[in-house]
């Protein structure tokens, strides 16, 4: 079986990660989804980060935020992209749109946060 290999904006986010959180298991496994094939995954409606999140938490989507529902709790969102339509109802809710890079400097260990595919 061949290796997947990363696309440049997944070589990136990798490149980007602090040493420190190379280490953290959590870490270890956004990095193991961000290997699996672009047409393997499907991105994420802020419908399902509303019913899995609760508030105040750290959501880390490896792959894009779409726009599809509503959100009512503040959340810090980290994601590989974001549609026009996710980030507004990110930020209208009140929380953050960030990349997974600052995600992972602001919490190396991945304490608080979550993982929705």
């Amino acid at each position: 079986m061949k290796k997947p290999k990363f696309s440049e904006k997944n070589l990136k986010v990798s490149a980007g990660l602090p040493p420190e959180a190379r280490k953290s298991p959590f870490w270890k496994r956004v990095l193991e989804l961000l290997s699996v094939p672009s047409r393997k995954r499907q991105g994420v409606n802020i419908s399902r980060i509303a019913a899995y999140a609760k508030e105040g938490q750290t959501v880390v989507v490896p792959d894009k935020v779409l726009g599809a529902g509503g959100l009512k709790s503040r959340l810090t969102v980290a994601a590989l992209g974001f549609s026009q339509s996710g980030r507004k109802a990110i930020e209208a809710a009140g929380g953050k749109a960030i990349s997974i890079i600052e995600a992972a400097k602001q919490s190396p260990t991945g304490k608080d946060a979550i993982i929705i595919k």
